[in-house]
């Protein structure tokens, strides 16, 4: 698994958690067990069957159940709840004719008969316990949310070293009534007690959270689903929102970048959102790089303005030859000069005069600039020329370029170096 400590220039996004630590929030931080871990139930006076005929019948109930059997279960257990004078075992048949109706969907009488037999004092303490959990399960199933709860309620009031399991639970019951802030802790407790539903568990932290309108506590959920769910693309996007909302864009990047490299930014945003971002953060090659290889992989339409956010950051990252290329394809998709002229201006500010002179002529021909870029491409072209040693070339393209208000003062004060730099060069001709 690839770890959320990937370093894009000065940038890293850390989670750095402790082996084995759940994360901490202000509302985890205070979460404690809700029964005790040790501990033994009083059976001391725990009934027992005296009957052995009835007994050698609830034992044949019970492998009718075990078989998938159950209306011959049922057949045998009403047998005993009418006929049997052990109270012992008619409870413990009551308790098993509500299993057979739990497993056959029939939960209306599963409750009836479940709460029966709990009335009868006949189960032992442990039993009567988890059957607590058991008509839980049986109300939420149902969609009672309330009466789920207040069963679990119970449960926990007299459970002992309850399993992981119950306290996913109530979790989940308490989630679904919107108690999230109740829903925390036995979320919590689940994952420290062991649940091997973790993914569910986690991301109903991550949701409560967010309903509390905790961003922090979110971001450190988010950051933990993320170091133990790689391959689960939903656990970037939650920590991504999360992380834009709290304004950390270079966390963003480096969290972008770590989904890159695991395979889950594969979508055309996601590849602009990871380029825009590294051009957010000053790092104008890599934005440059990974747009393009969006657009080559086929995932990023290939559009003018694909295209000129590809050359613009291969410009500034100072790429020249690759902006040069990105610039010709964006020119591909419109007709005036705009992206010639800037090709001439990769050209000129590195030295390439020859090229640059071709592309602002390119430019002008094509036309329809923006404001102020024919002047600078008239002015810039009359520069180049002097610097070949070509002033008459370079004077002409300074003339054009005193049409145009927003060069006209430059062009003119060139045009008289120019003049000035070639009759000292006269005079020093005629000296020798």
């Amino acid at each position: 698994m690839t770890k959320i400590s990937y370093i894009v220039g000065v940038i890293a996004l850390t989670v750095g958690t402790v082996a084995n630590a759940l994360p901490q929030t202000k509302y985890t931080s205070s979460c404690k067990l809700l029964a005790p871990k040790q501990g033994e139930y009083d059976e001391e006076k725990m009934p027992t069957i005296t009957s052995e005929s009835a007994y050698k019948k609830i034992t044949a109930a019970n492998e009718a159940y075990a078989d998938g059997k159950y209306n011959e279960s049922i057949a045998i257990l009403n047998d005993i709840i009418e006929n049997s004078g052990d109270k012992v075992v008619v409870g413990r048949s009551i308790y098993l004719l509500g299993v057979n109706y739990r497993e056959m969907g029939q939960y209306a009488a599963a409750k009836r008969e479940l709460i029966r037999a709990m009335g009868t004092g006949m189960l032992g303490k442990q039993n009567e316990v988890n059957l607590r959990l058991m008509l839980a399960q049986i109300d939420a199933s149902q969609e009672d949310y309330n009466s789920a709860i207040r069963w679990m309620k119970e449960y926990f009031d007299e459970v002992i070293n309850p399993p992981a399991t119950s306290y996913a639970t109530y979790a989940s019951l308490l989630y679904q009534k919107q108690d999230f802030r109740a829903a925390i802790c036995p979320a919590y407790l689940a994952i420290q007690e062991g649940s091997k539903s973790t993914k569910p568990l986690y991301s109903m932290l991550f949701a409560a959270h967010i309903e509390l309108k905790d961003l922090p506590g979110a971001e450190v959920i988010g950051r933990e689903m993320v170091e133990l769910f790689p391959a689960e693309k939903s656990v970037y996007n939650n920590l991504f929102a999360v992380l834009s909302q709290r304004g950390k864009s270079a966390d963003m990047l480096a969290l972008a970048e770590l989904a890159y490299m695991n395979g889950m930014w594969d979508s055309e945003t996601n590849y602009k959102q990871l380029s825009a971002l590294y051009s957010n953060n000053q790092i104008p090659l890599l934005a440059a790089e990974r747009l393009e290889e969006g657009v080559n992989k086929g995932i990023v339409e290939s559009d003018e303005d694909v295209w000129k956010s590809i050359a613009n950051s291969y410009k500034y990252a100072k790429a020249s030859d690759k902006a040069v290329a990105a610039y010709k394809k964006a020119a591909s998709f419109v007709s005036n000069g705009q992206y010639d002229y800037q090709i001439a201006s990769v050209y000129f500010y590195d030295e390439e005069y020859t090229k640059a002179i071709e592309a602002f002529k390119t430019a002008i021909r094509k036309g329809n600039l923006k404001d102020g870029d024919a002047g600078y491409a008239y002015l810039q072209m009359g520069v180049a020329h002097q610097r070949l040693g070509q002033p008459n070339q370079a004077i002409s393209a300074l003339e054009q370029a005193r049409n145009y208000k927003n060069v006209s003062k430059n062009a003119t004060a060139y045009i008289g170096y120019i003049q000035q730099i070639e009759k000292m060069k006269k005079e020093l001709a005629l000296n020798d």
